[in-house]
């Protein structure tokens, strides 16, 4: 698949660049936002503060141009600066005892609108449409999607061979995270990746769902040939790293516990445990609920095997419980329901049950890479939050510009 193509990278200065990219902002804490705003004017998230701070008088249009505005200015300064030449940039992130290497390239919307590119995830064309008009207006992007491919021999040793030499690039994020970057720019070396991609048939989206869709609704608009790319972290598919996302909610629909519990046994085998770790130790997921944990999985009788769906625990939580016995019908935006990633553990969903905020709790297990590769095959999608993927990737380490 002769998909991918070398660009010229707009990457912060030296002086500033550990000073520069930052986490999405939606990671960040209002004190934490707050602090970099105030004290770190060769931050990122400067460029974007009129979309974290919102003047209410302002269209999105014009918080756009403000972007925009501010872009322009940081490369006035000499803050940022564009590669001479169209190259590939090989990363490595190390991130607490997991490093990912991938390669940053930008990729075409035609092989998306083709199906080479697999996604597995609902997108709100809402959002798509927010994002296609921020990307117009700015004509940047700062932060690439998360592509996944079966892994090549070849290439992966041309990719440590070029890790060998000294990175252009070299940051300490802090004590648990560091990145690298290559740019690599050489004719050889950028002819002899886009060949040994060649070979891979399909990339599945593993994270950046609606900003691959927003590119290709603005190459569809747009009409330029420079936004008939958008910018990707290529990554083999076995180095990704799947986590669960738990569930809790505040009610119980009405139901009593009790009730609620004669619900499930219809269609569940259900054990009482000791602990989340008894729990974890069992079929199925865990469920907490009035200072019990429980350990539930559906009868083989009611699991649908022909459907690529059918054993994820998102999937069935959501099919035979949430929705029939909970109420849920909306899982994006009913408030009643909150999910927890692995960070918050279920050590904080049984605290929350058990002070009364919240009526009850439930810890998943993460899908299988096979299974999201199944379910995007069969061009289905996953319940919301179904996974938490690793690595998360900062915005601002590379920009492309169109």
């Amino acid at each position: 698949m002769n998909s991918i193509t070398p660009f010229c990278a707009v990457r912060a200065n030296p002086e500033i660049a550990a000073k520069f990219s930052s986490e999405s902002f939606e990671f960040y804490t209002d004190n934490s936002l707050k602090k970099i705003l105030d004290h770190n004017p060769h931050s990122f998230l400067q460029l974007i503060k009129p979309n974290i701070i919102p003047n209410k008088g302002m269209t999105s249009i014009q918080r756009f141009r403000s972007v925009k505005k501010k872009y322009e200015f940081f490369k006035s300064k000499g803050w940022l600066l564009k590669d001479p030449s169209p190259g590939f940039y090989i990363k490595e992130l190390c991130v607490g005892n997991n490093i990912f290497t991938g390669v940053v390239a930008a990729v075409s919307v035609l092989e998306y609108k083709k199906g080479r590119i697999k996604k597995h995830e609902q997108t709100l064309k809402s959002r798509e449409i927010r994002f296609k008009n921020y990307l117009k207006e700015t004509r940047f992007n700062a932060e690439p999607v998360l592509l996944a491919y079966k892994g090549q021999d070849e290439l992966s040793k041309l990719i440590e061979s070029i890790k060998q030499q000294k990175p252009t690039l070299n940051l300490n994020i802090s004590e648990l995270e560091s990145q690298k970057l290559w740019y690599i720019s050489s004719p050889e070396l950028v002819q002899q990746i886009s060949k040994l991609f060649g070979p891979v048939k399909h990339f599945y989206i593993a994270d950046g769902h609606h900003r691959s869709a927003s590119s290709v609704l603005l190459a569809k608009e747009d009409k330029n040939t420079s936004t008939d790319f958008f910018m990707a972290f290529l990554i083999p598919e076995q180095s990704l790293v799947l986590q669960e996302y738990n569930r809790i909610l505040s009610s119980l629909n009405g139901l009593t516990a009790v009730a609620f519990l004669n619900k499930l046994k219809l269609k569940f085998n259900i054990k009482a445990c000791k602990s989340f770790k008894s729990s974890q130790n069992e079929q199925g997921f865990s469920m907490y609920l009035e200072g019990q944990f429980y350990s539930l999985s559906l009868r083989s009788v009611f699991v649908d095997e022909k459907n690529p769906l059918g054993e994820l625990d998102a999937y069935i939580l959501e099919a035979e419980i949430l929705k029939p016995l909970l109420g849920i019908v909306n899982p994006r935006s009913d408030k009643r329901l909150q999910y927890c990633s692995k960070k918050d553990e279920m050590a904080w969903i049984k605290q929350e049950v058990d002070n009364g905020n919240y009526a009850i709790g439930f810890g998943l297990n993460a899908p299988s890479l096979n299974q999201l590769k199944a379910i995007a095959d069969a061009n289905l999608t996953l319940p919301p939050k179904s996974t938490y993927i690793y690595p998360k990737l900062r915005s601002g380490m590379t920009i492309y510009e169109f």
